[in-house]
C-alpha cells in the first residue's frame, strides 16, 4: 500500500538511491539524465512517496544528489551572474562570493559523508584522489573551475571537509575596461605598457582576488601582439593570448604551458621551476609565470637577469614587502645569503606593482614602485605612483564608494631612462614619467 506519510528528504533519497542501484544494471554515471529522472519519478509515483520537499522539486533534488553535485549543480551556481567562488567551511557551512561580495547561504550538504562524497565526485573526473592517505587535493575540474579540498584529519571530524571552489576568469579584461573601472589611470597604464614593451621586468603583488592576474593578462595581451610570449600556469589556464585573423590563422607567437603535478610519484612532477628552465629553449621575448609561490622564484630571477622580460605575480602586502617575499621563496631552492638574493631581486624586478581590493570591492593599482638597487641590507627604491584613500562612503553597513585619488609621486630614475632608451623607447615616450606632479606644476 502506498505510503502517503510525509518523510524527511534524506530518508527518501536513501530509499530511492538504493532501489535504483538495485534495479539498474549499468553504472548510474552512464545513465542519461532523462532516463534517470524518469526512473526517479516512476519510483516516487509507484510508492506514493511524500516528502518535506515539494513534489514539483523532489525529482530535481534527488537527481542532483545522486548524479550531480548536490546544490552546486542543482542551482547551477557556477553559471550565476557575477559568481566568483564557493567557500565550504564545513559540510553545513557554505558561503558564496558574487561580484566580490561574500555572503552566507542556506545551502548545506545532507551529512558529513555526503559532503565528502560530492567532493570525491568532483575530483574523480580529473583522476585526483582524496582519502585518508591523501587528505588534501587541488585540481582543475573543467570549465575554468579550480578546487582545493581539505578533509579530516586536516580539518575536524565535525567539519568533514573544507574547500574553495573558484571560477577562473578566462576572459581577458581590456585596457579600456580597466581604465573605465578606475583600476588605474591612463598614465599609469601607459607607463607599465612602456616597461613591458621595452625590456623591463615587473612583479605584480596583491592578495587573492585583488586583480593582479587580470592586470598582468591585460599587459601581456597587448605585448603578445608583437612579442613572442611564453606563459606558465599552475593546473589551469586563465590566460589566452593566441590571436587569429578572420580566416582562423594564428597571427602571433604564443606558447601557453601548464604544470603537471603527480601525487603518486612526485619525481614525475612537472612544476613551474622546470617550465621556467624549458622556456629559454623556446627563444621567447617575454616569459610569464602566472604566479611565483615556491622555489621557482630563484629560477625566475635568474632568467630575468639574463635579459629576458619577466611579467609575473605573487602574494605580498605591498611593493616594499615583495622583495622579501621573493627572497623567502627563492631560499626554498637555494639557501644563499640575503645579500646575494636581495641583489638578484633588485636587478630582476626594476618595477613592482601592487593591487588591492578596496572597501567598495573595486580593484585598484595602489602602488607602482621603481627598485633602484640594494645597499647595506636595504632595497633602494622610489614610489612612483600611489592611490591615497580619503574616505569610505557607506550606505548602511555596505561601503558603496571609496573616495580617493591616484598620485604621481616621483619621476623614473636616470638608469631606467637609459634602459628604456637602449631597448628602443623614444625620448618623447619617457617625458610624462620623468617628472612627478609637483615638478610638472613648477615646469608648467
Amino acid at each position: 500500500m502506498a505510503n502517503m506519510k510525509t518523510r524527511p528528504y534524506i530518508q527518501v533519497l536513501e530509499e530511492v538511491r538504493g532501489a535504483i542501484a538495485r534495479s539498474t544494471v549499468s553504472d548510474i554515471t552512464k545513465t542519461s539524465e532523462a532516463a534517470l529522472r524518469d526512473e526517479i519519478q516512476r519510483y516516487i509515483v509507484d510508492h506514493g512517496i511524500r516528502c518535506e520537499i515539494e513534489d514539483s522539486d523532489l525529482v530535481n533534488y534527488i537527481y542532483h544528489d545522486m548524479a550531480g553535485l548536490s546544490f552546486i549543480s542543482r542551482d547551477d551556481l557556477f553559471s550565476r551572474e557575477g559568481f566568483e567562488e564557493i567557500n565550504i567551511n564545513a559540510w553545513n557551512d557554505v558561503e558564496i562570493v558574487v561580484n566580490g561580495r561574500r555572503q552566507k547561504t542556506e545551502y548545506s550538504f545532507l551529512s558529513p559523508q555526503h559532503a565528502i562524497d560530492i567532493h570525491k565526485k568532483m575530483l574523480r573526473k580529473t583522476g585526483t584522489l582524496i582519502d585518508e592517505a591523501q587528505p588534501r587535493a587541488t585540481a582543475d575540474i573543467g570549465d575554468g573551475i579550480r578546487i582545493t579540498v581539505l578533509k579530516e584529519p586536516l580539518v575536524d571530524t565535525s567539519v568533514a571537509v573544507a574547500s574553495s571552489i573558484r571560477k577562473v576568469n578566462t576572459q581577458t579584461i581590456s585596457r579600456d575596461q580597466l581604465l573605465t573601472g578606475g583600476s588605474l589611470t591612463k598614465e599609469m597604464m601607459t607607463f607599465l605598457e612602456l616597461c613591458v614593451k621595452h625590456g623591463v621586468s615587473m612583479c605584480i603583488s596583491g592578495e587573492t582576488g585583488s586583480g593582479k592576474t587580470t592586470i598582468a593578462g591585460c599587459l601581456l595581451t597587448e605585448a603578445s601582439k608583437t612579442m613572442r610570449t611564453y606563459t606558465i600556469e599552475e593546473g589551469s589556464r586563465e590566460w589566452n593570448f593566441v590571436r587569429t585573423d578572420d580566416a582562423g590563422k594564428i597571427i602571433n607567437s604564443v606558447i601557453h604551458t601548464k604544470t603537471r603535478p603527480n601525487t603518486d610519484n612526485p619525481s614525475l612532477n612537472i612544476d613551474q621551476e622546470a617550465l621556467v628552465k624549458d622556456s629559454l629553449r623556446f627563444d621567447p621575448d617575454i616569459i610569464a609565470p602566472g604566479e611565483i609561490r615556491g622555489r621557482e622564484a630563484f629560477e625566475v630571477m635568474g632568467v630575468s637577469n639574463t635579459g629576458h622580460i619577466i611579467v609575473t605575480t605573487t602574494h605580498s602586502n605591498g611593493t616594499l614587502d615583495t622583495p622579501e617575499r621573493i627572497v623567502t621563496l627563492a631560499k626554498k631552492a637555494f639557501d644563499m645569503s640575503d645579500v646575494t638574493l636581495f641583489g638578484m631581486v633588485a636587478r630582476a624586478f626594476p618595477i613592482l606593482v601592487h593591487m588591492e581590493t578596496g572597501s567598495d570591492h573595486r580593484r585598484r593599482v595602489t602602488e607602482i614602485r621603481e627598485v633602484t638597487g640594494y645597499h647595506d641590507g636595504e632595497i633602494l627604491s622610489s614610489l612612483l605612483y600611489s592611490f591615497e584613500v580619503e574616505d569610505n562612503i557607506y550606505e548602511g553597513d555596505v561601503c558603496v564608494k571609496v573616495e580617493g585619488d591616484f598620485h604621481h609621486l616621483a619621476g623614473i630614475s636616470k638608469e631606467l631612462q637609459r634602459r628604456l632608451l637602449k631597448k628602443g623607447a623614444r625620448r618623447s615616450e619617457l617625458e610624462p614619467f620623468i617628472h612627478a606632479e609637483a615638478d610638472k606644476e613648477v615646469i608648467n
